[in-house]
């Protein structure tokens, strides 16, 4: 008896001290796992149970205060019954209250949604669900993380979108990973038809301009050259590049090469001075 108390002690001390948010679900009516599972899903949300042994980290993480004791709180207010743990009760019940990584949508203490990813296991006796514990982080910081990359990566691909200078990158083996729109317009490129193909084949002196292109660091101002284009028909363009590189998230570094043909810049130029006319622009109000 000494002993286990010792040990009991010991564990309350390793949950009380972790870092970790650790909880406990105690079914007072144990869900009988026997049922169809539609019947399981019911019991697990609607059976009479209780908060054990939860840790101050989990209480922290869902935003309970310093007075209340979180194991004293019920269960359903935290976690209820929605769409979201519908589905994530029910990987529990095919993985046999073992998971890693599922996620619930569940509460905090002041009410708001928090998608929480969960690893759980399942105390099982003569086929019924006694109790589920384990581990639990909030996904909601990752999850806004990936939305504000996302609204980024959507607002470039709209900005080259409508970039008028023709763009390839390269990488680092030498093939071409992606092109803007204005590749087709300015050039006649079909997108589909330069993707993956070795860079020289549009820009056959791409092994001499690589290496030039090498001595660009990544965030480094580019260099200028002069290039041909080689287009269908044995047709060939000559163009002037501004070349710079960039590290993906993998570390590996690759090219960007903004084109532009001769006699562009003299264009806009004309293009602009017939415009000035005297009359008042927009930014004059």
């Amino acid at each position: 008896m000494q002993q286990i108390a010792e040990e009991n002690e010991l564990l309350r001390n390793f949950v009380a001290t972790s870092r970790d948010a650790l909880w406990c679900i105690e079914y007072i009516e144990p869900v009988d796992l026997s049922a169809p599972e539609s019947e399981i899903v019911r019991q697990l949300f609607e059976n009479d149970c209780v908060w054990r042994m939860c840790n101050p980290a989990m209480a922290r993480l869902y935003g309970l205060p310093d007075e209340l004791d979180f194991n004293a709180q019920k269960v359903r207010f935290f976690f209820g019954r929605n769409p979201t743990n519908e589905r994530f009760v029910r990987k529990l019940i095919a993985s046999n209250f073992h998971v890693e990584a599922a996620a619930s949508l569940d509460s905090d203490y002041a009410g708001r949604q928090v998608t929480m990813e969960n690893d759980v296991r399942g105390h099982i006796e003569d086929g019924h669900l006694h109790r589920m514990m384990g581990a639990v982080r909030n996904l909601n910081p990752q999850i806004s993380r990936e939305q504000t990359l996302e609204q980024r990566l959507l607002m470039l691909t709209n900005i080259l979108g409508v970039l008028p200078d023709p763009l390839i990158v390269v990488n680092a083996a030498g093939e071409i990973e992606s092109v803007g729109p204005a590749l087709g317009w300015q050039f006649g490129c079909n997108e589909d038809e330069v993707l993956g193909r070795p860079a020289k084949s549009l820009v056959p002196r791409w092994d001499e301009i690589a290496g030039m292109a090498a001595s660009i660091g990544a965030g480094e101002p580019g260099l200028d050259v002069m290039l041909n284009i080689s287009l269908a028909a044995n047709r060939n363009l000559q163009c002037a590049a501004h070349i710079t590189a960039f590290e993906d998230a993998g570390g590996t570094i690759k090219y960007v090469l903004l084109l532009r043909a001769p006699g562009e810049d003299q264009n806009v130029a004309a293009a602009n001075d017939s415009m000035d006319d005297g009359r008042p622009t927009h930014s004059e109000g």
